[in-house]
């Protein structure tokens, strides 16, 4: 019999360096989760595919293609549809946080954001997805 580590994986999304080092350092200290980081849109998407997170955190400025580009893409794809899916990112518009959600985001934090915030909403919404990672 084989077991799956209890550890949530984290695909985390974002070509800042400082970002990915900080959400890293948060998460698998104080969330005990894995991450999985991806420095472009095309590259997450692939690591979306292959390592099946439990979760992905999108920027939405990336170097080659945008966050919403990216979501949409996962949301239409049968192997990463049902992942849920943080953006987070410096923009704080109305209309772009409603096209996140449209486009099928779970949940939407502006840059800056205090790294306690993130911890917290990750595992928010890692609760909620439960035990079931058969994804």
């Amino acid at each position: 019999m084989f077991f799956k580590s209890s550890k949530k994986r984290v695909l985390v999304i974002d070509d800042d360096e400082c970002m990915l080092r900080q959400v890293l350092f948060r998460l698998e200290r104080h969330e005990n989760v894995k991450v999985i980081k991806a420095k472009n849109g095309k590259k997450g998407i692939l690591s979306a595919e292959k390592k099946e997170p439990d979760l992905i955190i999108l920027d939405w400025m990336l170097p080659d293609l945008r966050g919403p580009a990216v979501l949409k893409r996962l949301k239409k794809d049968a192997k990463t549809k049902d992942i849920p899916v943080l953006m987070l990112t410096g923009r704080n518009k109305v209309g772009d946080i409603e096209d996140a959600f449209r486009l099928g985001a779970e949940g939407y934090l502006t840059k800056p954001v205090m790294l306690q915030r993130l911890g917290e909403k990750v595992a928010q919404m890692l609760a909620q997805i439960g035990d079931d990672t058969s994804h």
